[in-house]
């Protein structure tokens, strides 16, 4: 065989060898899921899925959209969660793809039934990850994924998809993983906190009329991973005091009923410190907090504020303790705290009875409050 052929078919066997990914599909030829929800509805479970375009999402780079963005929320019901996904492909015209997931909501209804279709649901597609936003709700979820932000804006930028900028600027309720969710779930005399999320017409009018926006009004409470119950964002206001990840939260200091200062309070430094004494066990919970003044409307000292700003966080933290053992929860995560520190006497006193929190158990709550400037305001 001479030279050139040789070469012309060596040139021909390199095509052959190399890989590829045959069965790739393009963008436009695949349903992503961004949000998927599940309800139990008498005697079956209701899964929600809901999509997006995002060949329109791609478009805002070049400027806002003078159109909104269309939201597409598909149902299906079925026996189980899988058996209701499959009712959904009944309708589906494209392949739906799990791995852009970004947030996963879950009515009361399936809280109250148990966890185990959730898990059977995440296990059986890969390609979810334990990464997405998990929330509780007592909404329609159909509701809760049509709900859109300002400005014709994409859908992800809502609360749904993004809590925590909101929480950045008001840290009152922390937004939770999936994973944090499954972690808190299994750790021994832990509280596990679901966001409750809610639609609220009351604050937001477009063009004279209301518009519909997400908020975060409460919390859905699982001691041990068995749902206790829910808990509105008034019964526990002294979370955010003890939540690590709080970065600034509004106190408002008020004098027969009057406000009087408006602080703006960071970073909490929390320590909970047990106390065993044989079989019996007490706690202390010791938080420091930095912060600003934000408006003064009646003069006061710095020092008073300080004071009547602890004081004022001690009532909220052991008001939300209680309201917490109202439903047979910890709050403020007490035993867990005994687990994590004293192992030992944790496995004696708790490991062999059900859960023994009283108001006993809290015997002290120090708060300590240091305000580091007020800005333009001045101080008398």
């Amino acid at each position: 065989m001479s030279g050139w052929k040789k070469l012309t078919s060596i040139y021909l066997i390199f095509p052959l060898l190399l890989t590829g990914c045959w069965d790739i599909k393009d963008i436009q030829d695949v349903n992503y899921l961004t949000s998927i929800g599940i309800d139990y509805v008498e005697g079956q479970y209701v899964v929600y899925g809901q999509l997006l375009d995002f060949s329109d999402v791609a478009k805002m780079e070049s400027g806002k959209p003078l159109q909104p963005i269309p939201v597409w929320v598909g149902q299906g019901m079925g026996d189980t969660t899988l058996s209701a996904v499959n009712d959904l492909y009944h309708t589906s015209e494209m392949r739906i793809f799990y791995g852009q997931i970004i947030t996963v909501v879950v009515s009361e209804n399936v809280l109250k039934k148990g966890l185990k279709e959730i898990d059977e649901l995440r296990h059986r597609y890969y390609e979810m990850r334990y990464t997405p936003w998990f929330f509780g709700t007592t909404e329609p979820i159909d509701q809760i994924f049509a709900v859109t932000p300002f400005f014709n804006l994409s859908p992800l930028m809502s609360l749904l998809h993004q809590p925590q900028e909101s929480y950045k600027q008001e840290s009152v309720i922390a937004p939770i993983t999936s994973r944090e969710f499954v972690s808190d779930i299994h750790e021994p005399g832990k509280a596990t906190l679901l966001p409750s999320l809610s639609i609220s017409d009351r604050h937001w009018k477009k063009g004279g009329d209301p518009h519909s926006m997400l908020e975060m009004d409460g919390v859905f409470v699982l001691q041990d991973g068995k749902y206790r119950g829910r808990l509105t964002r008034e019964n526990i206001p002294g979370l955010r005091w003890v939540e690590p990840q709080t970065q600034r939260s509004p106190l408002i200091l008020r004098s027969g009923g009057k406000p009087q200062v408006a602080l703006s309070l960071e970073n909490p430094k929390v320590k909970i410190i047990p106390h065993v004494k044989g079989k019996e066990v007490t706690y202390t919970v010791d938080v420091k907090l930095s912060g600003n003044v934000s408006e003064i409307i009646q003069p006061m000292s710095e020092r008073l504020m300080e004071e009547k700003a602890a004081e004022l966080v001690q009532n909220e933290i052991k008001r939300t303790f209680e309201k917490g053992l109202e439903i047979h929860s910890d709050l403020l995560q007490l035993e867990h705290a005994l687990y994590r520190q004293k192992n030992k006497d944790w496995k004696k006193i708790y490991a062999e009875r059900d859960f023994k929190i009283t108001t006993e158990s809290l015997q002290e709550i120090k708060v300590s409050v240091k305000l580091n400037n007020a800005g333009k305001l001045k101080l008398p």
